[in-house]
């Protein structure tokens, strides 16, 4: 397992792309050329402007964050998974994030103040299945710390993005909360990155270098 710390989101990207890039082998199938477990901590996370290397437009970036704790203009979201996870997060009855900040606003701690993206109803024959699974959080100190957990995240395209659209549901349940926003994890099985995005992914390696 690759075990990342950093300060920032953009510093977190980097460095779990580079690591991924330099420091592991090649995998033993034709759809990753790297593919490690890897476990980030951001100690205190904050929305700097995206890295400009970031192969995502900023202003995609923006409206994927304000999306997933708005659910507005759904249209213009450009990253599928991102309307399975909103709709996971969400939708009535029994709204999960409803049932995690009340059960945030609990004196006693809880090890089930959770969000669960998978629905074995409809994902398990589902052409696009959350690679998110589980989103969990405690009051720890006075602030809320953050965990995410996926089965797989693209190390090259699609983690910063990630990062970043949880980050701002943390922002979102702290603000509900009356708290403030604490460390930040994420817990990937697979981080990734694909062969067929190798070229790309080698010119953006050294461009990272230079």
């Amino acid at each position: 397992m690759k075990i990342i710390q950093t300060v920032t989101t953009n510093q977190a990207w980097r460095e779990v792309f580079q690591t991924l890039m330099d420091s592991s082998i090649e995998t033993d199938n034709d759809k990753y050329y790297r593919d490690e477990p890897v476990l980030i901590r951001i100690k205190e996370p904050t929305f700097e402007t995206p890295d400009e290397l970031f192969p995502m437009a900023e202003e995609d970036l923006a409206q994927i964050n304000r999306y997933i704790v708005t659910g507005e203009d759904e249209d213009q979201v450009v990253h599928e998974w991102t309307k399975i996870y909103y709709h996971r997060i969400w939708d009535e009855p029994n709204s999960q994030i409803r049932f995690m900040i009340k059960t945030l606003q609990e004196d006693t701690p809880t090890g089930e103040c959770q969000i669960s993206m998978w629905d074995k109803t409809v994902d398990q024959q589902a052409d696009k299945s959350p690679c998110t699974q589980i989103l969990w959080a405690r009051i720890k100190h006075g602030k809320l710390e953050w965990h995410t957990h996926a089965h797989s995240s693209d190390a090259y395209k699609k983690l910063l993005m990630n990062i970043r659209e949880f980050i701002a549901l943390q922002y979102y349940v702290a603000d509900q909360l009356g708290v403030e926003v604490g460390p930040y994890y994420h817990i990937l099985d697979s981080c990734h990155v694909h062969w067929k995005d190798l070229e790309s992914a080698q010119r953006l390696q050294q461009r990272l270098t230079e």
